[in-house]
């Protein structure tokens, strides 16, 4: 896809859900968009998705109007994301290091006072509880929830997580 025809149908997807000429029933104005590229360049899901980020990345002025949107429509007018919506730019960008920071000391305390294995586990779980989220149209908190649920439901599922994380480690070993 050609990235300024890309930028191009970004803005204008933009504009029909500010404007509330395109209904989002409550979807993700992200995934909203991912799939208007999809329908309009007959390309897959994750080449969209792709597309978008490299869009993004590639024409910060578009960058920041895609956050201004995002956070209007999930944080202000779904009346989420409490006081954090009302920041200023710089007051949030500040906020968000720091609490960038906060989660990598984290993970690496983790690491160091209990183990790798811990860590990779505490990732996974997010990773599952946040596409959750995501596909089934909840909010994090829900979505952790369901998952806790069919962990405790399904001891199998466990037993997958403790799987995969050991492919992952032994995948790291061979590097």
């Amino acid at each position: 896809m050609e990235k300024f025809k890309v930028q191009e149908m970004i803005r204008e997807e933009l504009q029909k859900v500010l404007t509330h000429k395109e209904s989002l029933h409550d979807g993700c104005a992200a995934c909203h968009i991912i799939f208007s590229l999809k329908n309009k360049t007959g390309t897959s899901e994750q080449d969209c998705a792709d597309a978008l980020s490299e869009a993004l990345t590639a024409d910060p002025k578009l960058n920041e109007e895609f956050i201004e949107a995002i956070e209007k429509i999930h944080m202000i007018e779904r009346n989420m994301g409490g006081t954090f919506a009302l920041r200023e730019r710089e007051s949030k960008d500040a906020y968000l290091e720091a609490y960038f920071a906060n989660v990598l000391e984290e993970l690496r305390a983790d690491t160091i006072k209990y183990s790798q294995h811990v860590v990779l586990r505490k990732l996974v779980l997010a990773y599952i509880s946040l596409y959750l989220a995501q596909t089934i149209g909840v909010d994090y908190h829900a979505a952790t929830e369901e998952l806790y649920y069919l962990l405790r439901k399904t001891d199998s599922k466990n037993a997958q997580i403790d799987e995969i994380i050991s492919k992952i480690q032994a995948d790291q070993n061979h590097f």
